[in-house]
């Protein structure tokens, strides 16, 4: 049994348990039918699902959380799975959709790039089946990982990898969430603030999908570790092991970085009409987290598709948006204060890998807001006082001191979590260092009051 090692606790994932996945299965059943292969057995050789029988949702309610004798998914049988020629249309009809690839596109010909490495999809039975899945009950994680595997393959094609090579990033962008699938829905859909086990149980997702790749013949072990390490940062800040530059391959940084791309444009920029173009000072702002030539790429990338900035903030909404930019600002700053003031303090000495994790994402994040003078007191003055009227580009600098404010709040909830973690763990070895890291929170959490 593979373990997770995450904020110093060591959990389990068992793939013989009948988890959120059946219950997903049997969502789409009804449309796609999807029956038992074989007999299924619980781990005490009682029969639960007869050979032939339609996996519906009543048949899922009574085997979820079962212990079964064989793993679900080889006991399954789709009548319909998604073949290379079907995704190669969704991934076609998504470039079509988005001006970015368009524009990639007619530089890189990346319709034609896809064509070569696509067709090793068709060669593992069970991605098939998770990908259909993900397309079938979670559309919008379907969507996201056409993307990361668009980005991880041209950003692979820009660094000159190998058709081999090129291939395995392709196939580890493509599996990298199918982790999810085995997720509980409850703590994915959940709107309100995701506790601390919410978290943990989210993390999961990097070694059950390395679990399920393991079932796979013939998959690559570059493929494998990508999928479990595309949440590692380079600076050592990132999950389940927190591992270095040093420590990771090129397949899982390269899916590390398309992924963060989604991640930013979707789940912030989108709404607030910004464009792929706006993503690169973020990533920019954060150049430790990601291999050295992240920013030429993309950059180089951006550059090509010619695609314009667009101004969001502008009229008549200029005024309360400044109101909020700089009470955010100052909510912020209080916020990154106690949190150096706290971690940064506490030495260097105390031999905690995981505590200094924690002073290291301090660091950057120091670093970063002292490299983009977001927080300096020079451009508060400057939005204070801002004339319209006096420079063409106000608009672009004031969503720029936007988009770089946003930046840092998304890095300070980041520590957060992971300062919670740690401290709910319980191993914090030294009493003090304890008492300084629950006192930063209560003052965090004093500040949103």
């Amino acid at each position: 049994m593979l373990k997770l090692i995450t904020n110093n606790k060591v959990r389990a994932y068992d793939p013989l348990v009948a988890d959120a996945y059946l219950l997903r299965v049997a969502t789409i059943s009804n449309k796609y039918r999807v029956v038992a292969a074989t007999n299924i057995y619980s781990a005490q050789d009682i029969l639960l699902i007869p050979q032939g029988t339609v996996i519906s949702a009543d048949v899922a309610a009574a085997v979820y959380s079962h212990r079964l004798r064989k793993p679900l998914e080889d006991c399954l049988h789709f009548e319909h799975l998604l073949d290379s020629v079907q995704l190669e249309e969704h991934f076609i009809a998504i470039m079509q959709q988005d001006d970015l690839l368009i524009a990639v596109n007619e530089h890189q010909d990346i319709a034609s790039i896809l064509k070569n490495h696509i067709k090793s999809y068709d060669s593992f039975p069970l991605l098939k089946q998770k990908i259909t899945v993900m397309a079938l009950n979670m559309p919008e994680l379907f969507l996201r990982t056409i993307y990361c595997s668009w980005f991880a393959l041209v950003i692979a094609k820009e660094m000159h990898f190998s058709e081999e090579c090129c291939t395995d990033i392709f196939l580890a962008a493509l599996a990298h969430d199918i982790g999810m699938l085995h997720l509980n829905a409850f703590v994915l859909e959940k709107k309100e603030e995701l506790t601390a086990d919410d978290w943990r149980h989210i993390q999961e997702h990097v070694l059950i999908g390395a679990l399920l790749l393991k079932q796979m013949p013939n998959i690559s072990e570059d493929v494998i570790e990508a999928v479990y390490e595309h949440h590692e940062r380079c600076d050592g800040t990132g999950y389940p092991e927190g591992k270095v530059e040093s420590e990771l391959n090129y397949t899982g940084k390269i899916v590390a970085l398309a992924d963060s791309i989604i991640a930013i444009y979707h789940n912030r920029f989108k709404r607030q009409h910004l464009t792929w173009r706006d993503v690169i000072p973020v990533i920019q702002m954060n150049a430790q987290a990601y291999f050295y030539r992240h920013d030429e790429i993309l950059t180089i990338m951006w550059r090509r598709s010619e695609m314009p900035f667009k101004n969001v903030v502008q009229g008549d909404g200029l005024a309360e948006f400044m109101e909020d930019l700089l009470r955010e600002r100052a909510r912020l700053l209080s916020w990154y204060e106690i949190f150096r003031d706290s971690l940064l303090p506490l030495g260097f000495t105390h031999g905690d890998r995981y505590l200094h994790s924690l002073q290291t994402a301090m660091l950057h994040l120091s670093t970063s807001v002292k490299g983009s003078g977001v927080l300096n007191p020079e451009l508060c003055e400057w939005l204070r006082n801002v004339d319209t009227t006096s420079d063409k580009d106000v608009y672009r600098k004031i969503e720029k001191a936007h988009v770089q404010q946003q930046e840092i709040i998304f890095h300070l909830q980041r520590l957060n979590r992971m300062m919670q973690l740690y401290v709910d763990s319980g191993d914090c070895k030294i009493a003090k260092i304890e008492r300084v890291l629950k006192n930063a929170l209560e003052q965090v959490k004093e500040l949103s009051h």
